[in-house]
């Protein structure tokens, strides 16, 4: 205290005195305005540097960790082939009857079956009789049981082999005495091979093997070129097979476009997807492959775009629900000039928890409620039951879930994993919930995601396409084998039968309509 304030003090006058306690208020005040602002600073940072921890080990576990969404507690839930059969989404529209009877064992396969009968030797029978102490061996002294053999079985392979075929076309001339009133001979050629295009010096076989080994087997063009030079067929260019895809899928195109009429018209809701697509060229932008899905077909589509209006267009005169992930693009179907009601997948929902359980407890209930949805999905039988089950049982837990999220809301840090998890299912509620007013809309987007993998491998096997012309080449031949996979077609035969009958000017079916017609 200075000099001046303690005369003041020792004067005792009241106006001074109350003028003093004003200003200590005030410099109190300030003071304690002060450290509350370094403490939220520090709050803040302290609150910062747990946000970018958190956002490390995700990135981490993200980049370097292998992808799961099992919980650590969960080997009760894990479900086999069977339990993921019943699943009534997961279902084929016409399931093959063969491949439901057939073994998981190769040796009970479908494969064609050859007998090897495998005789002994003279020597070998000479060599028995010796042994034996037989007298005087020979191999005359044994005589074959017929009909007793002891059995062997063996998967073999027939190796690839290339050949030149000559086809020669007989010429046939009308004899004279039916063609009296002309001096010109009458010469008439004998038809040639079918193929895809007049002229072409390769079979359909040909072309359906390349596309094949490609889009299904994903082996890139280049291998293709290096496999035949192995086998003998010396020369071929990547160029020549890439022109055989184009032609391929060129013929197949207007079965693209009834596939996703079917798609479009079918008893089913549609799983939405996309992926980025490389483009080699570097005079053309890299694009995206959209895919539309369900458990009738698939129909894929390359654009330059990720914008919605792609999947607008393509889902322009559709009638029905979708199920998406939250990309914003999606947004796009949210017109009312469009009569499309939009679910989301609680799949993506449920991945936002799965990787902070391990250090954070309070997000296992929500995990729990999301779990037991689908818990309730596997007991259903028929649509008329799955109906009843989420009325009765997945209505509540939903409630439960949406209340146990607005419990845990003020306690998660801003910007934390947890938060945005929490935000990410009430921003997006009424389409999460959607699915227990409308029963064809099932809980996962695994639908589209599962298609999209297929492409995805052979994408990276042969990064991407080199042109944009390619890329649709490959939307149109991954639709047709998608579909058949769909469907539990072999896609190989499919694709076989349906160029052929297009090389000889006949309409093939889609594998909708040939499963249709061959399994009921």
């Amino acid at each position: 205290m200075d000099l001046r304030t303690r005369q003041l003090l020792e004067k005792q006058e009241p106006e001074i005195l109350l003028a003093l306690i004003d200003n200590l208020r005030s410099e109190n005040e300030s003071l304690r305005a002060a450290v509350q602002e370094q403490e939220r600073v520090r709050a803040k940072q302290s609150q910062c540097s747990l946000n970018i921890e958190e956002q490390v080990k995700y990135l981490r576990r993200k980049l370097f960790g292998r992808s799961k969404e099992i919980r650590l507690d969960a080997s009760d839930r894990l479900r086999d082939k069977s339990q993921n059969d019943v699943l009534l989404f997961s279902q084929s529209a016409f399931p093959c009857p063969e491949l439901s009877r057939q073994s998981t064992n190769p040796l009970k396969s479908l494969l064609d079956e050859k007998v090897i009968y495998h005789k002994a030797t003279d020597e070998e029978l000479l060599e028995e009789a010796r042994v034996r102490g037989v007298e005087s061996p020979s191999a005359d002294q044994w005589e074959e049981l017929e009909g007793v053999h002891d059995k062997v079985i063996k998967i073999g392979i027939i190796e690839t082999r290339y050949e030149i075929q000559k086809h020669l076309k007989c010429k046939y001339k009308l004899k004279r005495e039916f063609n009296p009133h002309s001096d010109k001979e009458v010469i008439v050629t004998a038809r040639g091979p079918e193929g895809l295009l007049p002229g072409m010096n390769y079979t359909t076989e040909f072309v359906a093997s390349v596309v094949a080994d490609k889009y299904i087997s994903h082996l890139p063009l280049e291998r293709q070129t290096r496999r035949m030079a192995s086998l003998g067929l010396k020369g071929i260019k990547t160029s020549t097979l890439s022109r055989h895809c184009a032609l391929a899928a060129a013929s197949l195109e207007p079965m693209q476009g009834q596939i996703l009429v079917e798609l479009k018209n079918g008893d089913t809701a549609l799983h939405l997807d996309e992926t980025p697509w490389k483009i080699q060229n570097k005079d053309q932008k890299d694009g995206f492959m959209w895919v539309v899905s369900s458990r009738l077909a698939s129909y894929y589509e390359f654009n330059e775009s990720r914008s919605g209006r792609v999947i607008r267009e393509t889902l322009a005169d559709y009638e029905g629900p979708v199920l998406t992930d939250g990309f914003s693009g999606y947004s796009a179907l949210d017109d009312p000039d469009l009569k499309i009601t939009q679910g989301y997948c609680w799949v993506h929902a449920r991945r936002n928890f799965i990787d902070l359980e391990k250090h954070d407890e309070s997000v296992k209930p929500i995990l729990d409620d999301i779990d037991e949805l689908f818990a309730v999905e596997r007991k259903a039988r028929d649509f008329t039951e799955l109906i009843e089950l989420r009325q009765s049982l997945s209505r509540p837990i939903t409630e439960r879930l949406k209340q146990r999220l607005l419990d845990e809301y003020p306690h998660s840090r801003p910007g934390s994993q947890k938060r945005k998890g929490i935000e990410y299912l009430l921003k997006r509620w009424d389409g999460f919930t959607l699915f227990l007013a409308e029963p064809r809309l099932p809980l996962s987007n695994n639908e589209a995601e599962r298609t999209i993998r297929h492409a995805v491998m052979g994408r990276k096997n042969y990064y991407g396409a080199a042109t944009h012309s390619g890329a649709r080449t490959a939307a149109t031949l991954f639709t047709i084998i998608e579909t058949c996979k769909k469907n539990e077609l072999d896609p190989r035969t499919f694709l076989l039968m349906a160029l052929k009958m297009i090389a000889k000017g006949e309409t093939p079916p889609t594998p909708l309509e040939y499963a249709r017609q061959t399994r009921q």
